[in-house]
């Protein structure tokens, strides 16, 4: 027990890097783009805001991870048979970007942009079908009180 624990902890940690990697360009990219394009627009001047620190930001990944897992535990109590079915595709998602977190180093910019993307995608979408489906639940016991 506690080595699923231990391993869905990892698991959300490795989450929360892909959502932060995905959102990541670097400079060297942007002037890359902007030497192969032929007609250069006239510079511009842009203000620009300091990003805010990474730790806040990861907090935040982290926090949206925590409350979907939050969410989770909801829907146990909610509805028990939708929970074994988001449980399972919860684990599944975080033991593939673990997969992945482990070779991500070893791929090209192109595939990491495309599966960082790609897991977002995923996380939030899962996220979301459980929040869903704890709102649904909720309410399927409201409308039974008479």
């Amino acid at each position: 027990m506690i080595s699923t624990q231990k391993n869905l902890c990892l698991g959300v940690v490795l989450c929360s890097g892909l959502l932060l990697a995905g959102c990541q360009k670097t400079a060297q990219t942007s002037s890359q783009d902007s030497q192969t394009s032929t007609v250069q627009a006239p510079p511009q001047q842009i203000s620009v805001s300091p990003p805010p620190p990474a730790p806040a930001a990861e907090e935040n990944k982290t926090s949206k991870i925590g409350l979907c897992q939050s969410e989770l535990a909801s829907l146990k109590q909610v509805n028990p048979k939708a929970y074994a079915v988001k449980q399972a595709n919860f684990n599944r998602l975080v033991n593939n970007a673990s997969v992945y977190s482990a070779v991500r180093g070893d791929v090209n910019s192109t595939t990491k942009d495309t599966l960082d993307a790609l897991y977002k995608y995923k996380t939030n979408q899962l996220c979301a079908e459980i929040e869903r489906e704890v709102l649904q639940g909720l309410i399927q016991r409201g409308e039974s009180v008479k």
